[in-house]
């Protein structure tokens, strides 16, 4: 009797280990949440609740919520009016209640005109 007790305890584990092995799988295969934001979009939305109402930013925002040690990445246009806008962007998500130290600005999204926006999860490397 106590064998086929040991024999089901040992199958419970097996299944459990496989359940939670396929759950770590899944999640580090999970597609990056990304998005751009076009200086069209900005000029319309220099505003909290605005911007969160642009397609792919609220998602970028609610995926970091989910870890707040990930990083967002923002690429943005070279040049001093590139710098300015990442920074007041940086603000705005700043002011949504994401850290300073958890936003990463990096030139060069290779468009003028253009922001994208990039959750970066634990051990994944910046652009």
């Amino acid at each position: 009797m106590s064998f086929n007790c040991n024999r089901k305890s040992v199958s419970m584990l097996v299944t459990q280990f496989v359940m939670i092995a396929m759950l770590a799988t899944d999640i580090a295969q999970a597609a990056p949440v990304e998005t751009e934001l076009h200086a069209e979009q900005w000029e319309l939305s220099r505003n909290g609740e605005r911007l969160l109402r642009i397609g792919g930013i609220a998602e970028v925002v609610n995926e970091w919520s989910k870890d707040q040690r990930q990083l967002i990445e923002l690429q943005y246009p070279g040049g001093e009016e590139g710098e300015l806008w990442v920074y007041q962007l940086m603000d705005w998500l700043v002011a949504l209640g994401i850290p300073s130290a958890n936003l990463a600005a990096v030139p060069g999204s290779g468009q003028g005109d253009v922001i994208r926006l990039r959750v970066i999860r634990s051990g994944e490397n910046l652009r």
